[in-house]
């Protein structure tokens, strides 16, 4: 395994979390329909569940990334430094990664609707999930999270590793990375977020903050299906799917735009570089047995 790669993404993962995390909080509050106005309560508040989703997520991220590179390194001498490889590599990264991602999603979702420091502890949510859904509510919306992002994972690598090509070629590693998950992540969290809106309503609908939203929202811990009711009927034309998007984007881009960033500057990608290497000394062995 690549140690500097696993490093890197550490890395990665904690500065975006530092910096961007309250953005992700009131992304996460639209979604599932518990925002507050943003002056309402203290600073404080938005960093709710800043700490232990930091040390749950980062080693997802890690495992993540890191089977990302080492997928993309397997396919290059099949399928090239192309948009297959780019697709495969996306999707396999997800399915290996999911199993510990939903869970981690499902604690982070929580801390972070929570109206009430009691309901922000951690402690208090892990008994609370065991306590009224057991092991199931860990992996609450896992098949559809895979729905959601093995599409996007998939979508967002292919347009990251473009944009990178694309780039001005005297920019630097960082720089590109950077750009590359600035324009990736707007595209796939635009495409996506109809899904994920579901998912997160979906996974945050037995809490007792939306319980005490009321009304319909209490029909969401009812399935997946009684979600997509309910967001219907919300706003016109379906357009409540889009609800949340531009929190979401306003987390999501300087997140990733600084996450990938740092990534690449810490584990420069030179996966096309050393796969191509590879093949041709394995072209000239090949030659001189001839």
């Amino acid at each position: 395994m690549d140690v500097q790669t696993l490093l890197a993404s550490c890395y990665a993962s904690i500065f975006s979390r530092l910096i961007c995390f309250p953005l992700d909080t009131i992304a996460i509050q639209h979604a599932s329909s518990t925002r507050r106005p943003i002056f309402s309560v203290p600073l404080r508040t938005y960093y709710r569940g800043l700490l232990p989703s930091t040390v749950l997520v980062t080693p997802a991220i890690s495992i993540y990334l890191t089977i990302y590179r080492q997928s993309k390194a397997s396919l290059i001498p099949h399928f090239g430094d192309t948009t297959t490889t780019y697709l495969l590599a996306g999707i396999t990264a997800e399915l290996a990664s999911s199993f510990v991602w939903t869970p981690l999603e499902v604690i982070k979702s929580r801390l972070q609707i929570s109206s009430t420091t009691q309901e922000g502890k951690l402690s208090e949510n892990l008994k609370d999930i065991w306590r009224t859904e057991g092991i199931r509510g860990f992996y609450r919306g896992y098949l559809l999270g895979l729905l959601v992002f093995i599409p996007y994972n998939g979508l967002y690598w292919t347009v990251y590793e473009h944009t990178k090509k694309a780039a001005p070629k005297d920019w630097n590693t960082s720089s590109k990375a950077s750009l590359g998950g600035c324009v990736a992540t707007m595209t796939g969290v635009t495409l996506c977020h109809p899904l994920d809106l579901i998912k997160t309503r979906y996974q945050v609908a037995t809490t007792a903050t939306v319980g005490r939203v009321g009304g319909e929202r209490l029909d969401d811990a009812r399935g997946v299906m009684r979600v997509v009711k309910n967001v219907w009927g919300e706003r016109r034309f379906g357009l409540g799917f889009y609800k949340g998007l531009g929190p979401r984007l306003l987390y999501a881009t300087p997140s990733s735009l600084i996450s990938m960033g740092v990534f690449e500057y810490f584990s420069p990608d030179r996966t096309a570089e050393t796969a191509l290497s590879g093949s041709l000394q394995e072209a000239g062995l090949e030659t001189e047995r001839l």
